[in-house]
């Protein structure tokens, strides 16, 4: 089962202050023994005993805060995870791995203008996460509160583990519980209430009840671990990226003279009436005319593809291909 959470708010008097036997290197982390006191309420069951429950407040000092601040006889605010165990001796404790702990302020030199200055004694809270077990008692019948036997998983850090421990939950008489469902065992919950005593069997923690939360179980499954297959591979992302060297401009205009269908003369010469009447009107609007003849065998046809004319090449080969006026008319 894994760990859950359980908290424990509490306010009470200190009775003895030491360094945190689990920790003995560590010059900040202070253990802090507190007799927990329970005051009588209105609400009590038979099978439970009322009485101050030892507890160890276990913690680390802030760097900026003294550990002289913490003494007997000082009233303090704590609160973290806990859990329940038994000593060697086999006497019940509670373990508090604190969070925070405040101390109240005032001076500690007059105890009795102190402790009349402190707030009044009030019933630990607690928050936790549980499995049922089994149950007890009858709701609004009897002398006996009806009752719930959880079982509670959390993480001890003084040992670094697991810890099991149980919990014993009171539902109080009245018309609230009347139509809640009774928690059948292996029913997962969690649980917020007030401590009001241990239990005379097995001396379990007895919680009063304020709120109860069902959790859904689901199954623990194990995901399956992918078979090794040596290294993992990783995409080559970096192949996708585009190539260092940008086309030339000369490349793209070769491949837009490739794209674009080339104009050839005809393959046979117009008659010579035909050159009159075709070149006259250019004559009036150009004293030079610039004719295009066929390619022959003594001038290789250069395309566009192949070579690349520069302007001033182009410009030579229009003046060498024209031909004047007079030797238009010497073909009549």
């Amino acid at each position: 089962m894994p760990s859950n959470p359980a908290y424990l708010h509490l306010r009470d008097f200190i009775e003895e202050v030491g360094p945190d036997p689990a920790r003995p290197s560590k010059g900040l982390a202070l253990q802090l023994l507190v007799s927990l006191h329970i005051p009588e309420k209105e609400v009590q069951s038979d099978d439970v005993d009322i009485h101050d429950i030892p507890t160890l407040i276990r913690f680390f000092c802030e760097p900026g805060r003294s550990a002289d601040l913490y003494q007997p006889d000082s009233f303090v605010y704590a609160w973290g995870s806990f859990l329940t165990a038994t000593s060697q001796d086999r006497k019940f404790h509670i373990l508090l791995h604190a969070h925070t702990v405040d101390r109240h302020p005032g001076n500690l030199t007059n105890t009795e203008s102190y402790c009349n200055r402190c707030p009044e004694a009030a019933q630990p809270t607690v928050t936790f996460q549980g499995i049922v077990n089994n149950s007890g008692g009858q709701l609004n019948s009897g002398s006996t509160l009806l009752h719930y036997r959880l079982q509670v998983t959390v993480y001890d850090s003084s040992t670094k583990a697991e810890h099991t421990f149980p919990v014993t939950i009171y539902l109080k008489n009245g018309q609230r519980w009347t139509n809640f469902p009774s928690l059948s065992p292996q029913t997962q919950v969690f649980v917020g209430g007030r401590i009001f005593g241990t239990t005379k069997e097995n001396q379990q923690l007895a919680v009063l009840a304020d709120d109860i939360h069902f959790l859904q179980t689901m199954p623990r499954t194990v995901p399956p671990s992918p078979a090794s297959t040596g290294k993992r591979k990783h995409p080559d992302r970096w192949a996708r990226q585009s190539s260092p060297h940008t086309p030339s401009k000369a490349a793209r205009l070769t491949d837009t003279a490739l794209a674009q269908p080339s104009t050839q003369c005809s393959s046979t010469l117009q008659s010579p009436a035909t050159q009159k009447n075709s070149a006259i009107p250019s004559v009036e609007a150009d004293k030079e005319t610039v004719v295009s003849w066929p390619p022959t065998d003594s001038e290789p046809d250069v395309s566009p593809a192949s070579k690349q004319d520069s302007p001033a090449e182009r410009r030579s080969q229009r003046s060498r291909n024209r031909i004047s006026y007079a030797d238009i008319l010497s073909y009549e």
